[in-house]
């Protein structure tokens, strides 16, 4: 039986199995997303989404048995990230990722991002940057330098169509969504700091685009019931983010 000695690991998803157990759909630090197997009440604990964890696994195939796991120190255990973002989140990486497909910076990111939107939830734009970074990890990102057609440099805006990339005025396609110089800026950059407010709209419909193209029709129960809350939050004078 092979056995991991444990490494730390973010619970995206859990159902009941059998009698008292619990399947649960991790993602790892160094073997990316793994399904395991909580055998009974007493290896289910409070193992909660949204919280860091010591995980160790014994086993072969695609269901390995959980041995242990132990909550690491963080403050998301006080000040956790809104649900509705982690769902979205968690549903982003249950639907584009493969099991056992290391994933070690996006594994990063996602701690990254965590923290901070649970110290500073309005900051949608981090959304944005986690979209970016796991489009780039699948391989799907976009050339935001070059012309898709003529690979000339996009010095000014560009048009973008979902699975073809980014052209130049000359040679876009039709019905295609145009993508201003700001947003091909930002996420050029690092997308370490947030990018114009001004933007925001128009990066979450381009990123929302080419990920849709990835889902292949299928929709997201979190992006639907996100929408609603923020459509809700709008009313009452929030910003859209």
């Amino acid at each position: 039986m092979e056995r991991n000695q444990g490494e730390r690991a973010w619970v995206l998803h859990s159902h009941p199995f059998g009698d008292g157990s619990l399947i649960l759909e991790l993602f790892t630090e160094h073997h990316g997303r793994l399904g395991i197997l909580a055998r009974g009440k007493r290896r289910r604990g409070r193992l909660e989404a949204g919280r860091p964890y010591w995980v160790r696994w014994a086993g072969r195939g695609d269901l390995p048995a959980l041995q242990g796991a132990e909550e690491l120190p963080s403050r998301l255990v006080q000040q956790p990230v809104p649900a509705l973002l982690l769902f979205y989140l968690n549903e982003l990486l249950l639907r584009l990722t493969g099991r056992a497909d290391p994933q070690d910076e996006l594994f990063v990111e996602y701690s990254q991002i965590l923290e901070a939107l649970a110290s500073r939830p309005e900051d949608f734009w981090l959304l944005r940057r986690f979209e970016r970074r796991l489009l780039e990890t699948l391989g799907w990102a976009a050339d935001v330098a070059r012309c898709a057609q003529c690979g000339a440099l996009l010095e000014d805006s560009a048009y973008a169509r979902p699975g073809e990339g980014l052209f130049c005025s000359r040679h876009a396609p039709a019905l295609a969504q145009p993508v201003s110089r700001a947003a091909l800026t930002w996420l050029a950059g690092d997308l370490q700091l947030p990018p114009e407010r001004s933007v925001w709209g128009e990066l979450r419909a381009y990123l929302a685009m080419e990920l849709d193209q990835l889902l292949g029709g299928r929709t997201l129960e979190s992006r639907r019931l996100l929408a609603a809350y923020l459509r809700r939050r709008r009313s009452g004078g929030v910003e859209s983010r």
